[in-house]
């Protein structure tokens, strides 16, 4: 069993993604070996998103949006070398991709740019709702100690819905002020997220390594544990007799 904090960049891909689709994301990880090749996790992931969608005949903003964004998943993860090479818990790098399945609530707001039909920086609409969403990526876990070490991970996560960035349609002309002949945007958003992180064991695996790494656990772990050979005998106090 282990937890890990994270932090790192998401990257947003929706409808208002020309410029300025790098935000910040921050997180927590917790994963439980099931065997030797599988673990179940769950996840919770949050931070803020923005984005903004150019005129390609001026190259002026359109639109542009900001978010905040909560994400909660369950699922697993598949470690390869395990399966090629035998299981090594102290392994120092140690790969694996992972697949989730959740919920994620955004609460998002739109404005206008200079380019676009409105007053430039004024809010254009918002929204904020709960939706389905599925993850898959891949990370690694680097070995420092039996109880800590580094992690890195990118997934790429799907939404079921098309209003992260609020942008499910748009108007042409002054088809806005009343809201008439809207066009739709391509269904569904889209972002990646990247982060950092220390893992934290909070309680070591049962399983056993691969006979053919046993020596090799020993000599990475022996300097973390004290053998009773090394420790201090307890002195014993010297006696004496009292002469009459």
């Amino acid at each position: 069993m282990s937890i890990t904090p994270k932090g790192g960049y998401n990257m947003f891909f929706g409808d208002l993604v020309d410029e300025s689709r790098g935000s910040f994301s921050v997180g927590v990880l917790a994963d439980r070996e099931i065997n030797q090749l599988f673990s179940a996790r769950a996840q919770l992931i949050g931070g803020q998103m923005q984005g903004a969608q150019t005129v390609p005949s001026t190259g002026l903003i359109y639109a542009s949006f900001d978010n905040v964004y909560a994400e909660f998943s369950l699922g697993g993860t598949y470690k390869p070398l395990n399966h090629l090479m035998g299981y090594f818990k102290q392994r120092t790098f140690q790969p694996y991709a992972h697949f989730n399945a959740g919920l994620v609530y955004y609460s998002a707001t739109e404005y206008w740019g200079e380019g676009g039909s409105g007053v430039a920086g004024e809010e254009w609409r918002s929204a904020s709702e709960i939706s389905p969403m599925v993850s898959v990526g891949g990370g690694a876990s680097i070995w420092i100690n039996p109880i800590i070490s580094a992690n890195i991970e990118l997934s790429g996560a799907l939404p079921f819905t098309d209003k992260m960035d609020v942008h499910d349609v748009w108007y042409s002309g002054m088809d806005w002020q009343t809201e008439t002949n809207p066009q739709s945007t391509n269904p569904n958003d889209f972002y990646y997220t990247f982060t950092v992180g220390v893992k934290f064991v909070l309680q070591d695996s049962k399983l056993k390594n691969d006979p053919r790494y046993n020596r090799k656990s020993y000599l990475k772990t022996r300097s973390y544990y004290q053998s009773k050979a090394r420790r201090k005998p307890n002195r014993r106090r010297s006696g004496g007799f009292l002469f009459f």
